[in-house]
């Protein structure tokens, strides 16, 4: 399978912000679950921050801003025997929404920007899989590879999925992605919540409207801590997990 290594354009320092700013969420850790998800990265209550950084093709940077992920303890209401419910809360500046628009590489794709949403995630022992973070500027996530792991994992290991698009997306409508993966290596990676072991996932995804190219790295504690997308148009999109909270 041919892999895309983007994560060796990346060289711009992962910075740090004082204006972190998310709503309490209710949380359980007492539900009783009528799924077999294990809730052992996505267990109910712990907070994970990233940090999302967006760039244009030419690497100009277009967003900079933090995202939070918490699993609230129950089933999430649309597939609720398969995937437990994650809210996602986005810290964005009103004042540069027309600004990040401006890059939106799906001209027919109209949306309205979100603080808060929420999906679902599965953890079942076979399979560590989750909606990607969406919305927004981060539209072109939805066509790019989920954040996906089958196990056991072990370095040569590939695998592939299809999504098919339908009404509502734009440009990406009544179209069908076919998702391949590859583990590349088993990696030590230095992040600001300190050195992890992770391994690293290659994946592309073919589209008849251009590939997508996604980069991953998966911590057994901790889950997807570093993930990167190159869109068709080039464009560059990182989230990188900066803090837990307990």
């Amino acid at each position: 399978m041919k892999t895309n290594l983007i994560f060796t354009l990346l060289f711009i320092a992962l910075g740090c912000s004082e204006n972190k700013s998310f709503e309490s969420i209710p949380c359980s850790t007492s539900d009783i679950s009528e799924n077999n998800n294990l809730r052992q990265i996505f267990k109910p209550c712990p907070q994970f921050i990233y940090q999302a950084k967006y760039w244009d093709e030419n690497y100009n940077l277009i967003s900079d801003e933090y995202i939070s992920i918490m699993a609230t303890g129950k089933d999430w209401e649309h597939q609720p025997e398969s995937q437990d419910e994650i809210v996602i809360q986005y810290d964005f500046k009103e004042n540069q929404i027309d600004k990040i628009d401006r890059f939106n590489i799906n001209s027919q794709l109209t949306h309205s920007w979100e603080e808060k949403t929420t999906t679902g995630i599965i953890e079942n022992g076979n399979l560590t899989w989750m909606h990607p973070i969406r919305q927004n500027q981060y539209n072109f996530t939805e066509i790019a590879p989920f954040p996906s792991v089958n196990f056991p994992l072990e370095t040569g290991k590939e695998w592939e999925s299809n999504l098919n698009i339908h009404e509502g997306w734009g440009d990406w409508s009544n179209s069908e992605i076919n998702n391949q993966y590859k583990v590349i290596s088993k990696d030590s990676i230095q992040l600001s919540i300190g050195n992890l072991e992770a391994w690293h996932i290659g994946s592309i995804g073919y589209a008849k409207f251009g590939n997508s190219y996604h980069d991953f790295w998966y911590n057994v504690d901790y889950g997807f801590v570093k993930m990167i997308i190159k869109n068709y148009k080039n464009q560059l999109l990182k989230f990188e997990l900066v803090e837990v909270i307990e």
